[in-house]
């Protein structure tokens, strides 16, 4: 038959050499151990086939041993007999710790009879029957019911609160933990007990703790170790602050330990940064936008005023060289154009000139184009194709001419460009992401290259205007493209946000809203007999390009500086019969106010409004504000050409 081991637990060395002079008597052997923490280190060398076990002791006492046991998977089968001195005052809390018995400590003789009942019932089977044995002639003492109320209100009292609490013992390892450290942990009590804390926690902390534990061994000062706020412990997704104070016992020491979890504390104060980075961003937009609407208008006006003179220069002239000069001015003037363009991107009145679009195919599209001669392919996935979304056209397209430039100058060589577009819900995606998304369908395209990305530092300014890691130069380094890219986005009531994974490239997150939009057809007039035009504008370079523009064309062509003089020219050429059949008039200069005037005064005539603004809401819809049609500044010879073709 095979030697059958028993484990002794209890503190006091007298009941350890009684209690193993009746095992070894019925032919047990026997280990000792002095409290639940030392059990544990005997039940890893070898495994018991029955442990008696007191209750009170220190470290980890016998009733979180009892835990242990019968949750431990390969140990939960061991024949447990508690031996306590407070059986019989706390005989209800012994009977729910999962002995098979339960004896209260009494004069040696009765503890004797008792045992060897006990090994009786191991030896036949039987588990976990009756109540608290050996209680004849014993009674419930005062003392031990006061201390055992005081140690269940401690018990309480640490189960409740918010913070985790350890007790470590002078190797570190825990013999005391609450409901919120075992939390933090994500581990049952019984699986924490009698593990090195270090253990416990991410290699890097584990190794801090370690060397902090064996440095207090060693007789070092006994020091505080603290991972505060600003340096937390990584636990898992949780950031977790921790205070360890060492405290003298004697000639030896313990540990306490108060764990926090500042998680979202962290997450509320990130939110918050990131909504003071958004309002400067904003405010540095409000900035730019005061300054695109101050000089849009003035620009736009010089360079309608040169794109006016270059392209008369070119019909006029029959010299090579000369238009071979003309034609690199234009194409200087064009991006001349473009920044204006980009610089009121920002501006107020900017408003989207949204109809359906297809992201999946217009993003291919740039892609075909900009990828064309480069090493860098491209791969566009999505669940539907076909979907379409309410957009300016236009403006999202430049989106992604941005992004699939900054793609192919990091990646600067061969390499990958991915595209996911599918739908996302608002709410489920602001909690995944932490990012402040309305709670509403969205269209999410991620566009993602093989990069080496943007260094985490210069993340959070990555949207804003004029910041570049780029060289600077004519084309290079504007810091434009991601600002602009954001700006539209907004404009869109969607919302961008940037990731760098550790191993690859740099993700652009954008989201689009779902919605329904009536996308209005511009409205022609029918315009009048003649090639009569008044145009009105208050700079005289300005009225006298766009004259030489129209007469061009064989139109007999006037001009206004203000409103009232526009008003005042229909109304005489109206009265002489003559009237104008074309009518040009500035928005900047109480242009609206005076279409309104001149179509009472002449129903017929045809209105174009003329802005810098091609988003300005008279712009976008002209037909709503009394006019026919609308001209962007600065426009062309053909720009005139198609007036004159359309209404004439």
């Amino acid at each position: 038959m095979a030697e059958l081991h028993a484990l002794v637990v209890d503190n006091s060395l007298v009941a350890c050499k009684v209690l193993r002079y009746l095992l070894e008597a019925e032919g047990w052997a026997v280990d000792t151990a002095e409290d639940g923490l030392a059990a544990l280190d005997c039940i890893a060398a070898r495994r018991p086939d029955l442990i008696v076990t007191d209750l009170i002791m220190p470290r980890i006492d016998g009733g979180k041993l009892c835990a242990i046991v019968r949750n431990t998977p390969g140990l939960r089968d061991i024949f447990l007999i508690v031996l306590s001195g407070v059986a019989i005052e706390d005989s209800d809390a012994t009977r729910d710790l999962g002995a098979d018995v339960c004896i209260a400590k009494g004069t040696a003789t009765a503890m004797q009879a008792h045992i060897k009942a006990a090994l009786e019932k191991f030896s036949a089977g039987e588990r976990r029957g009756g109540g608290v044995q050996g209680g004849d002639g014993l009674f419930p003492r005062e003392v031990i019911c006061e201390l055992l109320v005081s140690k269940g209100h401690r018990d309480v009292v640490l189960e409740r609160m918010t913070e985790g609490v350890v007790e470590l013992d002078r190797d570190g390892r825990v013999v005391m933990a609450n409901a919120a450290a075992s939390g933090l942990f994500a581990l049952p009590e019984v699986e924490v007990l009698g593990q090195p804390l270090g253990r416990l926690l991410p290699p890097e902390f584990g190794q801090q703790i370690d060397v902090w534990i064996a440095g207090l061994e060693q007789g070092a000062a006994l020091v505080p170790l603290e991972f505060g706020y600003d340096e937390p412990i990584l636990l898992r997704d949780l950031q977790v602050t921790c205070n360890l104070l060492p405290v003298a016992e004697e000639e030896t020491f313990f540990v306490i330990g108060i764990l926090h979890d500042a998680t979202h504390r962290k997450e509320l104060e990130a939110h918050h940064r990131r909504l003071e980075r958004e309002l400067q961003r904003i405010q540095k937009w409000e900035a730019m936008s005061l300054m695109a609407c101050g000089i849009a208008h003035d620009f736009n006006n010089l360079l309608t005023i040169i794109s006016g003179n270059l392209e008369m220069a070119r019909f006029v002239s029959r010299d090579t060289e000369v238009n071979r000069l003309l034609d690199e001015s234009a194409k200087a003037l064009d991006l001349s154009t473009q920044l204006i363009h980009k610089f009121t991107t920002f501006s107020d009145n900017y408003l989207p000139r949204k109809s359906q679009v297809c992201p999946h195919r217009l993003v291919e599209e740039v892609l075909d184009r900009e990828l064309a001669g480069t090493t860098v392919d491209y791969q566009v996935r999505g669940s539907d194709e076909e979907l379409a979304l309410v957009l300016d056209p236009a403006l999202i397209q430049q989106v992604f001419v941005n992004l699939a430039r900054n793609a192919v100058a990091a990646i600067n060589g061969p390499g990958l460009i991915e595209i996911t577009l599918d739908r996302v819900d608002g709410a489920a995606e602001a909690a995944r992401t932490n990012q402040p998304l309305a709670d509403r369908p969205f269209i999410r395209v991620i566009f993602r290259d093989s990069g080496p990305g943007i260094e985490a530092g210069l993340l959070a300014h990555a949207f804003d205007p004029y910041f570049s890691t780029k060289q600077k130069g004519a084309q290079k380094g504007m810091g434009l493209g991601l600002t602009i890219v954001h700006a539209i986005v907004q404009k869109h009531g969607g919302l961008v946000w940037l990731d760098v994974p550790p191993n690859r490239g740099c993700g652009v997150h954008l989201y689009f809203p779902l919605q329904d939009e009536a996308v209005l057809p511009l409205a022609v007039g029918a315009g009048s007999p003649g090639r009569r035009v008044l145009v009105m504008d208050d700079q005289e370079l300005m009225r006298l390009i766009n004259r030489k523009m129209f007469e061009h064309y064989d139109c007999e062509v006037s001009l206004a500086e203000t409103g009232e003089q526009a008003v005042a020219r229909c109304r005489e050429q109206a009265q002489a019969g003559a009237p104008f059949a074309l009518v040009l008039l500035d928005l900047w200069v109480g242009g609206i106010e005076a279409a309104r005037r001149i179509r009472d005064i002449d129903p017929q005539v045809v209105l174009v409004a003329l802005s810098d603004d091609s988003t300005n809401k008279v712009m976008m819809d002209p037909a709503a504000h009394g006019f026919d049609a609308a001209l962007t500044k600065p426009f062309s010879m053909a720009a005139v050409e198609d007036l004159v073709r359309r209404f004439f």
